[in-house]
């Protein structure tokens, strides 16, 4: 029963990894991002800040990652379905610069919190905080959005 079962978990994992092969690069780039931004958050929470190692947050970073596979892997999936893979490894580049947009915001304001004094790091994160906004359509926006529905959710607390 073990063997017969270890061999459909193999054979339904190396299909999987056969059809998904055109997203092997966008794969790694996800998951070297995530692995940074988990790196630069341990680092600056348990060193600089002196917070104790958090499993939760810990596992919560993993789910993100998980759940952006599923996004990027399902648009694929679809996108070949429709007759467009073209059109979908596109949509798929636009979710992976998204994600590298704000994971390295996030990894930026963590290796501020390491190096406070380092003019090179507080330069990036400005451009990329502040006038990468005024280059890439609707963050500007989006920005401001998230700012108004985060303060009214910390009045209704």
């Amino acid at each position: 029963m073990y063997d017969t079962l270890r061999n459909l978990i193999i054979s339904i994992s190396s299909v999987l990894v056969g059809y998904f092969a055109p997203l092997k690069d966008v794969v790694f780039v996800i998951f070297f991002v995530f692995l940074l931004n988990c790196i630069f958050g341990l680092v600056a929470g348990v060193g600089v800040q002196g917070e104790k190692f958090s499993l939760k947050k810990f596992f919560r970073c993993i789910l993100e990652t998980l759940v952006f596979y599923v996004i990027v892997l399902s648009i694929y999936l679809v996108g070949e379905k429709m007759g467009n893979p073209d059109g979908a490894i596109q949509c798929i580049s636009g979710v992976v610069y998204a994600i590298i947009y704000f994971y390295f915001v996030n990894i930026l304001r963590n290796a501020h919190k390491l190096l406070p004094n380092s003019k090179g790091i507080k330069f990036l994160f400005y451009v990329l905080s502040f006038e990468m906004i005024k280059k890439i359509p609707y963050l500007q926006q989006y920005q401001e959005h998230a700012e108004t529905v985060e303060k009214e959710l910390k009045k209704e607390d």
